[in-house]
C-alpha cells in the first residue's frame, strides 16, 4: 500500500498546481477521486454527477485522476487484487449507465433489468477469457453495454453509451480500436454460434 501511495504521490507531484482544476491543488482532486472510487467499489449507486456538483470537479479531471489511482494500485494489491477492483467498478458502471438510460426514458424498467443481466453475462464471458489489463473499467463497461444493447435491439446510440460511460468525443476518436476489440472480446460463445 505504501508503494502505491508513493507511486501516486510522484505522479501528481510532477504536475503543475491547478492542472486538474484551476481552483484546486492536485492533491485535493486525487482525494476526491479516491472517495469516488471507494464509493463505487463498495457498490454505492451515487453517480459521478453528484461528485461533480458537490465537489466542483470537472468530470474529465475526476476520471483521469481515478485512472491514475487505479494504475498506482497495480504496484501493491494486497488489500484487494487489482483485477477484482476493476471488475467491481465495471459492474458498478454498467448499473449506473443502465439507471441513467431509465431515468432519461431510453429504456423501460423491465428493459433496464434485462440490460443489466445481459451486460453481466457478457462481462462474465470476458472474465473467463481474461481481462485486458490496460483497459479502463469505463471503456470495458461501454463495450459490454454496446454489445448488450445490440443483442436486445434497444434504440440507444453508441454516442449515448460512450457519454454514459464518461468517454468524451476525443477519447472515442482515439480509442476506436480498443472499443472494437472489446466488442469482439465480450461476445458470448452463444452469440458466436448464431
Amino acid at each position: 500500500m505504501k508503494q502505491a501511495a508513493v507511486a501516486l504521490y510522484l505522479d501528481f507531484k510532477s504536475r503543475p498546481i491547478g492542472e486538474y482544476n484551476a481552483d484546486r491543488k492536485n492533491l485535493q482532486i486525487f482525494l476526491i477521486a479516491s472517495v469516488s472510487l471507494a464509493a463505487k467499489a463498495m457498490g454505492d449507486l451515487r453517480t459521478d454527477r453528484e461528485f461533480e456538483s458537490k465537489m466542483f470537479v470537472r468530470r474529465e479531471k475526476l476520471l483521469d485522476a481515478e485512472e491514475r489511482i487505479l494504475r498506482s494500485f497495480a504496484v501493491q494489491d494486497s488489500i484487494i487484487p487489482l483485477p477484482e477492483l476493476v471488475l467491481r467498478l465495471t459492474r458498478r458502471q454498467i448499473e449506473s449507465m443502465a439507471e441513467g438510460f431509465a431515468e432519461r426514458e431510453l429504456v423501460s424498467s423491465d428493459e433496464k433489468e434485462e440490460l443489466v443481466r445481459r451486460c453481466h453475462s457478457h462481462l462474465d464471458a470476458t472474465v473467463e477469457k481474461g481481462l485486458a489489463p490496460k483497459t479502463s473499467y469505463r471503456g470495458r463497461a461501454a463495450g459490454v453495454m454496446l454489445n448488450a444493447v445490440r443483442d436486445l435491439g434497444l434504440q440507444i446510440s453508441e454516442v449515448e453509451i460512450a457519454r454514459a460511460a464518461g468517454i468524451d468525443k476525443k477519447s472515442m476518436a482515439t480509442n476506436t480500436n480498443v472499443i472494437d476489440a472489446l466488442l469482439k472480446e465480450s461476445k458470448s460463445p452463444e452469440r458466436k454460434e448464431r
